[in-house]
């Protein structure tokens, strides 16, 4: 019987673009090569905004026509009712725009050295040949904009 490896298959798009997170063949994406390109296309999607108010977005109006976050400036990292709000956005935007993750859990807390800005923390499953990985994200919002890294 044939094992199937412990790879994925690395997105069209990087491909195209040259986005090198792949193993020998430049197709396949082992474990770490899979978590970076989940993470490039978070801080893609994270940096983007759409033209949705975060009703509209949290509503059913959003589509893949409004790919990124709608405009978060309102909300404040010190109000625990905004934190939330970003909570339910991130959630919904990590739903409609990152298949590959699945039983997503997401954390925003405010970040205590940086007042205007939010800490995220994104944990979910991805899908490496016949396996279940878990993998966690960092992030940081403010308004304008995300920056991601691996969690440790």
């Amino acid at each position: 019987m044939k094992l199937m490896p412990a790879n994925s298959v690395s997105p069209l798009f990087d491909r195209l673009a040259g986005i090198s997170d792949a193993a020998g063949d430049g197709r396949l994406l082992d474990a770490d090569g899979l978590q970076q390109s989940v993470l490039t296309d978070l801080s893609r999607l994270f940096n983007s905004r759409n033209g949705l108010t975060i009703e509209q977005f949290l509503g059913d109006q959003a589509s893949s026509l409004h790919y990124g976050l709608p405009d978060t400036l309102r909300l404040s990292p010190q109000s625990a009712a905004d934190l939330a709000q970003w909570e339910r956005v991130v959630a919904r935007a990590v739903a409609l725009y990152e298949p590959r993750l699945s039983q997503v859990v997401v954390k925003v807390e405010r970040d205590p050295g940086k007042p205007v800005a939010a800490r995220i923390r994104i944990g979910g499953a991805v899908t490496l040949g016949l396996q279940q990985r878990q993998v966690h994200f960092d992030c940081l919002l403010d308004g304008r904009a995300a920056s991601l890294e691996p969690a440790a």
